[in-house]
């Protein structure tokens, strides 16, 4: 695992290793507070051996007593001691039980044992240190070897008596709940890394390259209104998400320059992936761009685009092909940019055979011939083979990859299925992916309307799309103040707005004129887009939208935008 995808598994899953740590913290504070303090006490004896005054008798005394010293720590935890001790203070234990509390330490090569008593009590912690220290020097001379004149060669000193501790020495708050803090975060990066090894679904474009050599031509955001009861199923015009799917269109028209794919299967590894919606804002996106586009609903199983667009679904693409009715009698138009879909009509018993008869060729045929791209939203590939058998008749297969639905091993299925009979693989759609941050792919339009009104219809003539304000027409170029306007604003509002527009002209923008709809508006919105500095750095749009409302009540309404072209951005 790179840096990269350990800093991927963390954006992911940071949120369980923040609770995980939270948790690991909440449970040391918990046993911090319900454990019940203990006092530490410690007595600190010293082992000497009595012999002779000559250099030599010291000498083997001290090697004596550094042999036996440890020897002697022990005889301070066993019943020959803690027994008299127990009987002497009256505790409520027993010998074996209280050798639990009591450890005894040999500092090094000296001859000093520490004593060392934990009891729940401060004082008397301090009164069983002292009576160990007592018992074990009794015990030890009885135990040693008597001098010559009957004195104990053996003596032990206490030279450090307990005190009794004015503090708890646990629990130790501060180290549990740093030790709990660790522990936290070692488990819940230890969780991270074990979900991110076990998920086996295709999450980002990355996962997709790891698996399929066909090149991924877009990558569309996750939409929760997409996902909502009442899903938004064609994209708002101005949304991310639009955008990327004119992204797919372009894409698309370059992945084979020579020989662009006139009619292609849109198509999933499973049900849920988006392959309908997909298609219906591919079909949308290229229509806008003036391509005549043909949109057909050959998911003979559950086909959806009827509804989605409350388009008459009894009659369709199933009626054509059993000789029910001509295409020209079944095919619905949808919307004003040349989209024209064809239904799936009623659900036949054999889907498959349908779509690999002989009448479903010569219709790809005449659709291809009628319009410049055909588009066919078909069943997901590995429950049916519908979208296989289609894609042997049409110039490839567009496979839609769902984020978070998909898993890599239904991916490469997928592909491979494709690849055994040999249809081509235009390329992948990774759909609902999830983005950190809007990055440079959001532009963040907030336009903000003035109106004004009064204005004759002879004020403003329809430049084309696209077209530099100087290039507009004198009428047109009236209604955003300049002095070939017929009439001046009719109050300060409309002047202001007028004055806004020429304020940003003056500036040297590339100011452009788009119009959407119908040529005699009743309505027209003037957006001016320009480029301003922001905290984040680099440039972004910031518009101001002028609407003029003239008093036409029959013209339909339209929308005149002013706004900068984005490849003329400073």
């Amino acid at each position: 695992m790179e840096l990269r995808d350990i800093i991927a598994m963390l954006r992911v899953h940071w949120v369980g290793i923040v609770m995980l740590t939270l948790a690991g913290l909440a449970a040391a504070a918990f046993a911090s507070v319900t454990a019940v303090p203990e006092y530490r006490a410690q007595n600190s004896v010293l082992v000497s051996v009595v012999t002779g005054e000559s250099i030599s008798d010291l000498n083997q005394g001290s090697t004596f007593a550094s042999r036996q010293v440890k020897t002697y720590a022990e005889v301070a935890r066993s019943p020959k001691v803690l027994e008299p001790v127990v009987q002497q203070l009256g505790l409520r234990t027993s010998a074996r039980g209280l050798r639990a509390d009591v450890t005894t330490v040999v500092k090094g090569d000296v001859q000093i044992i520490e004593i060392t008593v934990t009891r729940a009590r401060a004082r008397e912690a301090a009164a069983i240190a002292d009576a160990i220290a007592a018992e074990l020097s009794n015990a030890v001379e009885t135990l040693s070897p008597e001098r010559a004149d009957g004195s104990p060669s053996v003596v032990i000193n206490s030279i450090s008596p307990a005190v009794v501790p004015s503090q708890p020495s646990s629990p130790d708050i501060a180290r549990n709940l740093a030790t709990g803090l660790v522990l936290g975060l070692v488990i819940g990066i230890g969780w991270a890394a074990l979900r991110t090894t076990l998920d086996t679904k295709v999450r980002s474009e990355a996962d997709v390259r790891a698996i399929l050599e066909s090149p991924i031509l877009a990558t569309v955001s996750f939409d929760a209104g997409a996902a909502a009861k009442t899903p938004t199923i064609i994209a708002e015009p101005l949304s991310i998400r639009a955008e990327e799917y004119r992204q797919l269109r372009t894409n698309l028209q370059y992945v084979n320059a020579a020989q662009r794919p006139r009619s292609f299967v849109i198509t999933s590894s499973r049900g849920g992936e988006g392959k309908s919606v997909t298609s219906l804002n591919l079909a949308v996106a290229l229509a806008e761009s003036g391509v005549k586009v043909c949109l057909v609903d050959a998911d003979l199983r559950r086909p959806s685009l009827a509804r989605y667009l409350g388009l008459e679904g009894a009659a369709g693409l199933t009626t054509i092909l059993i000789g029910r009715a001509t295409v020209d009698d079944v095919l619905q138009p949808v919307g004003s940019d040349g989209l024209v879909v064809l239904t799936s009509g009623r659900t036949p018993p054999n889907p498959s055979e349908l779509l690999g008869s002989e009448p479903m060729v010569e219709l790809i045929a005449s659709l291809e011939a009628r319009f410049d791209v055909v588009i066919f939203d078909c069943a997901p590939l590995l429950p049916v083979t519908d979208a296989a058998i289609l894609g042997t008749a049409t110039d490839g297969v567009l496979l839609v990859a769902g984020g978070g639905i998909v898993t890599r091993e239904q991916l490469a299925e997928s592909a491979a299925k494709l690849s055994t009979i040999d249809v081509r693989t235009l390329g992948v759609v990774v759909n609902r992916a999830r983005r950190a941050g809007g990055g440079d792919r959001a532009y963040g339009y907030h336009s903000h309307a003035v109106d004004f009104s009064d204005w004759s219809d002879a004020a403003i003539e329809d430049p084309s799309p696209s077209t530099p304000l100087d290039a507009v027409d004198e009428s047109a170029q009236g209604l955003v103040g300049s002095s070939a306007h017929p009439e001046p604003p009719a109050s300060a509002e409309q002047a202001g707005a007028a004055e806004a527009v020429d304020t940003y002209k003056d500036d040297g923008l590339p100011l452009f004129v788009t119009t959407h709809g119908s040529t005699t508006p009743s309505d027209r919105a003037v957006t001016l887009k320009r480029p301003s500095k922001h905290p984040g750095g680099g440039r972004r749009f910031r518009p101001r939208t002028l609407r003029a409302t003239r008093a036409t009540e029959k013209a339909p309404s339209d929308d005149l935008i002013v706004g900068l072209d984005q490849d003329e951005q400073p």
